[in-house]
């Protein structure tokens, strides 16, 4: 009998202890059973711990692991050190999963090196619809080539190609490969690296995930100095990727993008504007036109709004 492949599941923690508990329960109750669940508690000052050791304590099947608060990046790093499966997935510890997550993303996996799905950006109270097919229905999908997907991924199902979650991996993917520790955005910073590694990758049109977008504190509420930086430097360095693999539109779009952002959050936090000028827009070359139009609509409209 041919043995049902191992799921090692990484789930970083940090003061979650309202939502962590129900996504324990959408993995643990998983009609795909066989799983490694690795809990990362990442310094949680709150009750977080407390719960997820109980858990552990119901369910052989977890790996509860402590260390000092290092970001999500470590949390993942440590999770991915200890995991033994044969595929690899991450799910964030304020989110859950619909009950057949696992079974439909290994059953369509096929010889793709990883698959990602949809997601439903879940408002806490809101109803949840399963989003199971019956094996007689026909799942949507689309198929990439790691260079394919490279030169698509800045306008493909964003941010759903970029964040690690949503996403089952064959291990090989994370062999040498790891997040850059004490950095935000480490998902732009990481995510062209696990595409070029991987030969083949699948998308299925199925919203399997629940991504909680109203918990105060988490990441993508809150903004600062160098979550802005981070993200920028992240573009830089994916334009750098581009550029060494001869893929120049995609390197200009990026660095667009990253630019733009940048200049953006900077205008909106009253962040180092001083640098920010309509005569240092218009002198960098790598921005486009229609680029350098917006920046400065935005300054202009920015300086009006300052002066009412």
């Amino acid at each position: 009998m041919e043995k049902t492949p191992l799921i090692s599941v990484i789930i970083p923690v940090y003061n979650v202890q309202d939502y962590v508990a129900e996504c324990l329960d959408s993995i643990i109750n998983q009609s795909y059973q066989n799983l490694e669940i690795i809990v990362v508690n990442d310094g949680s000052k709150d009750n977080s711990a407390l719960i997820c050791k109980e858990y552990a304590l119901k369910d052989t099947r977890i790996l509860f692991l402590e260390k000092e608060n290092g970001g999500l990046s470590s949390a993942r790093n440590l999770g991915l050190d200890h995991a033994t499966g044969d595929f690899i997935s991450f799910i964030d510890s304020d989110d859950f999963i619909d009950h057949h997550y696992f079974e439909i993303l290994f059953k369509n996996l096929d010889d793709n090196d990883f698959i990602f799905c949809d997601a439903t950006y879940y408002i806490t109270g809101s109803p949840v619809l399963s989003s199971y097919l019956n094996k007689s229905n026909k799942v949507k999908s689309i198929s990439f080539t790691s260079l394919e997907l490279l030169k698509a991924f800045n306008n493909f199902k964003r941010p759903l190609v970029i964040v690690s979650w949503g996403k089952l991996f064959k291990k090989e993917i994370w062999e040498d490969l790891r997040y850059p520790h004490g950095k935000y955005h480490e998902d732009e910073a990481t995510v062209h690296h696990f595409i070029d590694k991987s030969k083949k990758i699948k998308y299925i049109d199925l919203p399997l995930y629940y991504y909680r977008q109203d918990r105060c504190g988490s990441i993508t509420n809150s903004i600062n100095y160098t979550k802005i930086n981070d993200y920028y430097q992240a573009c830089l360095e994916r334009e750098e990727f581009f550029l060494k693999k001869g893929m120049i539109n995609e390197a200009n779009e990026v660095y667009n993008n990253g630019k733009s952002y940048l200049i953006r959050k900077r205008m909106r936090f009253n962040i180092d504007n001083d640098q920010i000028t309509i005569a240092s827009i218009l002198s960098d070359k790598k921005l486009f036109l229609s680029t350098k139009l917006e920046l400065i609509f935005k300054f202009l409209f920015g300086k009006k709004q300052k002066q009412a």
